[in-house]
């Protein structure tokens, strides 16, 4: 019994190790087969994640691009640099498209990206070359938003990339791990049948012998192909443009990817065994070392952080790395810094960010940046020992210099005021420009009238002639200040320094005028005023008063003289000086203007038609506003075919001072109305600057003295009036005395052989129904006494 269970086992024994080993065997090489299938799908699945990153990248980049072009679009563009961009851009979101699976959200993400960019009035952009400023800020906003969606898309596949590269890395370190266990026990269990097949016969251990043969040749197969495997993974690792870091818990470098000298210039050995931080730019090193400690102390952590890396040759480059602590894990024991590099997109970022805030005529900060730098200066604590000040300043006549010397010039003379601007100012001071010919500077300062002193000597600098195309020029400036006393918001503080300028600006222009509290209730009042008056023709508000004239030859009425008023029901009469000055602000006085001019021509045409009264002629005044406008001679036409009115019987009246603004363009609409036969007059000649030349190129058929004149008597060589008169009738001008309120005012006029007179001793304005009962008592008192006090 027990030499048969002796042979059993003899017999049983190396049959059991073998089989053993052949169990072994297969289950190694089924593993080596799987391993290396997976290590396949993710090398596949590496490359797909980063092949969708880059594309990714491009297209945000070139998203980003035509954002430039957009917000670089002015008149002197090449139209078709956005076409070139949008359609760069367009094709490469569809190259992203298709690096994705049909089903995929980032597909759905990208057509919709691609939709609205598609949608967008393009045409009507170019075309407009940017002068559309809302279609110009619309494509922005849309560009912008765009470039955001994208680049999240970016930021989230990047995180996958790294995420599957480090998940390939953990898998490929397990698997060496497992197939190393299975390849020992396979050894072990094959030196163990040795054994036992040595104590057979020869054909026992040349039949293991062949049967371990066998699985050592299967293995070196299976490991060749394990090689393969990782030597292509490790290849696409090594040669990806992106960079990657090991450190230690402190640190210190372990391992680079080669990446790294075509991103800083070094060698992969030159960071190994030293702090990360000893490339890194010295400002940014406290920060980076903070996210070392935090990665650190949390394994497993996973944080992007942006950081700046020392080139070799003295430069800098940014680059945004997705951090992770992969201490614990025994083949990596280090954290892992998966970075690209982001410094053109950094740089694209700050200059869009720079031209978001500044302005790009003059480079001064713009309206925008002003408001935060005063919003953050006003919750200061430091503001609280200082006195915070802004000075508004707006150049004097710059539109005459647009109009007459055209927007070059007037770029020109912004740019220069810009840089007298700043030579005014000190260091911590902001010098903004807030648009069109409006300037501000934000003061802070412990005495309280250092913004006094600034703006005295903004106002003095810029009063001080200009050289501009050529032309020497005189503007001056208005300039308003407002003190921050208290709490407040920012766009309130501006808006009291707006206030302020725009006083110093009614009341004679190149002067200072400090904020106060009333300022904003008239200022207030005034907005209210100008709101109602735009709907003024539309409600039958303008009414028209008329004042006769009255020849001094014939003595009798020559002419009405139409004058608007504004009557607003249940309230007081507003002053015609100040609606008139309030509708030429806001726009409002072409339509006044028009609807004026109608009704006193068809009045006129009326109080014509009785008798004695056929040679009677109306005047009505037109600002310079209706003149620039280039539609007071269509205007006139219009109104005179429509009532009938001759030509000849109409006189328009426009002040001195308003012709001397742009003499050239009101001489040539004069012209045009001229050539129809309407008369042309200057009214309060005298009150400004009575210049010689204005009348010579204006070519006016009348000139109106102004009424202060007939206050003065006499001067060293005789009348005011009689003077101005004696011009007018030398350059053969009707001249007309207006203001005549005493029998003494009638008696210079007479006596300065003024050939009308018109004022209150005569007749006080009437309202229309009584203009028909003066002149028929008029021509009834004539005919009984010749004119009687006339």
């Amino acid at each position: 019994m027990t030499g048969g269970a002796s042979r059993w086992e003899r017999w049983a024994r190396p049959r059991v190790l073998v089989a053993a080993v052949l169990v072994v065997l297969v289950m190694t090489v089924g593993l080596i087969g799987l391993y290396s299938v997976l290590l396949d799908r993710m090398s596949s699945q590496v490359e797909d994640a980063q092949s969708r990153s880059a594309n990714l990248s491009n297209a945000d980049r070139e998203v980003l691009v035509l954002l430039q072009a957009v917000t670089q679009l002015g008149p002197d563009s090449d139209p078709d640099e956005i076409d070139l961009h949008r359609g760069v851009a367009g094709r490469q979101i569809v190259v992203s498209i298709a690096s994705f699976e049909p089903g995929d959200p980032q597909v759905r993400e990208l057509q919709d990206v691609r939709s609205e960019l598609a949608a967008f009035p393009w045409d009507r952009l170019v075309e407009s070359r940017g002068r559309d400023v809302a279609l110009r800020r619309e494509a922005i906003d849309l560009v912008a938003r765009s470039e955001e969606r994208v680049n999240l898309l970016r930021s989230e596949q990047e995180k996958q990339f790294y995420a599957v590269t480090a998940e390939s890395l953990t898998a490929n370190q397990h698997g060496q791990l497992t197939l190393t266990a299975l390849v020992t026990l396979v050894l072990g269990l094959g030196i163990a049948g040795i054994t036992v097949v040595l104590r057979r016969s020869r054909s026992d251990v040349e039949q293991a012998f062949a049967a371990l043969k066998g699985e050592v040749d299967e293995r070196r197969v299976a490991e060749e192909a394990l090689r393969a495997s990782e030597g292509r993974f490790r290849s696409l690792v090594q040669r990806a443009s992106d960079l990657t870091i090991v450190t230690d818990d402190h640190g210190v470098v372990t391992y680079v990817s080669p990446a790294v000298e075509a991103l800083v210039g070094y060698r992969p050995e030159d960071f190994l065994e030293l702090p990360l931080l000893v490339h890194v730019e010295p400002e940014e090193r406290a920060d980076v070392a903070t996210a070392i400690t935090l990665l650190t102390d949390r394994p497993g952590l996973v944080r992007t952080i942006e950081l700046r890396l020392c080139t070799a040759d003295g430069r800098t480059r940014s680059v945004e790395a997705v951090c992770q602590n992969l201490i614990d894990d025994p083949d990596v024991r280090g954290l892992v810094w998966n970075g690209r590099d982001v410094t053109e997109r950094k740089a694209l970022e700050s200059e869009l960010n720079h031209r978001a805030h500044h302005d790009p005529l003059t480079g001064l900060p713009n309206r925008a940046l002003l408001l935060q730098r005063l919003a953050e200066t006003l919750v200061s604590p430091r503001s609280a020992r200082r006195r915070l000040s802004v000075v508004v300043l707006d150049l004097d006549g710059f539109k005459n210099v647009n109009d007459t010397l055209g927007h070059g010039a007037g770029d020109e003379l912004l740019q220069e005021a810009a840089r007298r601007l700043l030579g005014c100012v000190r260091e911590g001071d902001i010098a903004a420009r807030l648009g069109g010919d409006e300037f501000a500077v934000m003061i802070c300062s412990v005495e309280p009238d250092d913004a006094l002193q600034i703006a005295g000597r903004v106002v003095d600098v810029l009063h001080e002639p200009f050289t501009v195309a050529g032309h020497h020029l005189t503007v001056g400036a208005s300039v308003g200040i407002a003190h921050g006393n208290g709490p407040g918001s920012a766009e309130a503080l501006l808006l009291d320094a707006d206030i302020a300028m725009y006083v110093a600006k009614r009341t004679g222009k190149g002067r200072l005028e400090v904020f106060e509290p009333e300022m904003r209730v008239k200022a207030s009042h005034r907005t209210r005023l100008q709101q109602e008056l735009a709907r003024a023709v539309e409600r039958g508000e303008i009414e028209v008063a008329y004042q006769p004239v009255i020849d001094l030859c014939t003595r009798r009425p020559s002419m009405v003289e139409a004058l608007a008023r504004w009557r607003r029901p249940g309230q007081p009469a507003v002053p015609a000086d100040v609606f008139i000055a309030l509708a030429e602000e806001s726009g409002a006085i072409n339509k006044i203007g028009l609807e004026v001019l109608r009704r006193a021509c068809h009045a006129a045409e009326r109080w014509r038609e009785q008798p004695g009264n056929h040679d009677l002629g109306i005047a009505v005044n037109v600002s310079v506003h209706q003149v620039l406008a280039g539609h007071l001679a269509d205007h006139v036409v219009e109104v005179l075919r429509e009532t009938g009115l001759p030509p000849a019987r109409l006189t328009l009246e426009i002040t001195e001072s308003a012709a001397l603004g742009d003499s050239a363009r009101v001489a040539a609409e004069f012209a045009r109305l001229q050539a129809m036969g309407v008369c042309i007059a200057v009214d309060d000649f005298g009150a400004g600057y009575s210049s010689l030349g204005l009348l010579m190129s204006l070519d006016v058929d009348a000139l109106k003295i102004d009424r202060s004149l007939l206050d003065f008597d006499t001067t060293r060589r005789g009348s005011l009036v009689m003077a101005i008169a004696e011009l007018g009738h030398t350059l053969g001008l009707k001249v007309v005395a207006e203001g005549v309120e005493t029998a003494q005012h009638l008696q210079r006029a007479r006596e300065a052989s003024c050939d009308a007179v018109q004022g209150f001793f005569l007749s006080r304005p009437l309202e229309e129904g009584a203009v028909e009962d003066f002149l028929t008592g008029w021509t009834t008192a004539r005919m009984a006494d010749p004119v009687g006090h006339v």
